[in-house]
């Protein structure tokens, strides 16, 4: 039996996981190092505290259950050797006939000095979102508990004013100026700066939705550092290139992403991100057993141009991929992968959003459902999924 492994349970690896299923002459099996699908799109409401870390995961083990021909396997990916086919893992070692990489990426941090790792985080795995969360309830509860601490201003940076710089700035800004207001405390005591490199925030992306944005974010009092770099972080100090300094009590890292430490060793080609470079069918090229999805990739839309690593194109990827697996195993031509940004939806605190769908740009309320529409439509069919293989395996243990 063709044995299909997928490693990573990222939107891009449930995306092929969910379409390869269908097919069962085929043996499936998902590695992560995780037992959960983390919903990043959703785990900014989790760094504010407008929503509990089990709304934000769904767990593999139960998921796979549904299906009889997935099996799930909770290890870690140590070594990937292309020319034997194997996968090795921190438990043993596994064959494959066709591999789909959809490890995802992490996130880049700063040159600087490795002690700014205990007052910072990154915001892509439940693991950073929940030590920031955790971060700002100390704080929230330390102002409440303390007249004197009440009074103390306390700062946030954010490096990297893309998707998720703003997301977390907004969220986070907008949760705290709404408690402030409800305990009459002065909400002027958090200052949030955030941190873009270009000279607006969200670059590349339509004027409109970069003067939205814009106009949300000040109408919060986030503190906007546009055509600014962090040069060197000096204890709680951050210099910029301009010689601007700013004083932190913690910080986010947000400024972009990097190839996992597990594909940093695999000897295929890649661009500067170390994302692996991929032919039009999304495989490895000269490689016909192995395919490349979501952030892990270089993907790009049909006229060649890079696309932004988002939930929308990770899925797509995945789903592409699995079905020119499925074309070549019953001997047809695969397809010329046609990625392409259908929208963008970005949550700016409380019940705002800002939906880019390209002929159709909402901002606010409406913005906002449309934003939650989408995230339910994919997140409550896995649920399903997982609460229905859950019922099975546990009626398999009576």
């Amino acid at each position: 039996m063709h044995h299909v492994v997928i490693l990573g349970g990222s939107y891009a690896g449930i995306a092929a996981l969910r379409k390869l299923q269908k097919e069962k002459t085929l043996r499936i099996t998902l590695i992560d190092r995780h037992p959960y699908h983390y919903l990043q799109t959703e785990g900014y409401e989790l760094i504010a505290g407008d929503t509990y870390f089990d709304n934000t995961i769904v767990n593999l083990t139960s998921l796979c259950a549904n299906f009889p021909n997935v099996t799930f396997r909770h290890a870690v990916v140590e070594e990937i050797d292309k020319e034997a086919r194997t996968v090795t893992l921190s438990d043993g070692t596994v064959a494959y006939d066709t591999l789909i990489i959809a490890l995802g990426a992490v996130t880049k941090r700063f040159e600087c000095d490795t002690e700014v790792y205990n007052y910072s985080s990154g915001a892509k795995s439940l693991r950073g979102a929940l030590k920031l969360n955790r971060f700002f309830q100390d704080e929230l509860y330390k102002r409440l508990e303390s007249a004197k601490h009440a009074k103390e201003n306390f700062n946030i940076i954010i490096g990297g004013a893309g998707l998720s710089g703003v997301e977390i700035a907004a969220s986070m800004q907008h949760f705290f100026n709404d408690y402030y207001r409800s305990n009459t405390l002065s909400c002027k005591t958090l200052n949030i700066h955030l941190i873009a490199s270009r000279e607006t925030v969200l670059h590349g992306m339509h004027p409109r939705v970069i003067a939205l944005t814009t106009k949300r974010l000040e109408s919060l009092h986030v503190a906007i550092h546009t055509q600014s770099r962090i040069k060197s972080i000096d204890a709680h100090e951050a210099l910029l290139e301009s010689g601007e300094k700013i004083p932190f009590d913690f910080m986010i890292f947000a400024g972009g992403t990097t190839t996992t430490p597990v594909l940093e060793s695999f000897d295929v080609p890649k661009n500067r991100k170390g994302q692996i470079l991929v032919d039009p069918y999304l495989k490895v090229p000269d490689n016909e057993h192995i395919y490349v999805v979501g952030d892990a990739a270089a993907l790009k839309n049909a006229e060649g141009n890079p696309l932004p690593p988002t939930a929308m194109t990770a899925i797509a990827s995945g789903r592409t991929a699995a079905e020119n697996l499925l074309r070549i195993y019953h001997g047809k031509t695969p397809k010329v992968a046609k990625l392409r940004i259908k929208g963008i939806a970005i949550a700016l605190g409380g019940k705002y959003a800002v939906i880019d769908i390209h002929i159709l740009r909402l901002s606010g309320y409406p913005a906002y459902l449309m934003k939650k529409i989408i995230e339910k439509s994919y997140k409550w069919p896995l649920w399903y999924l997982a609460r229905k293989g859950y019922r099975q395996i546990a009626a398999c243990e009576i």
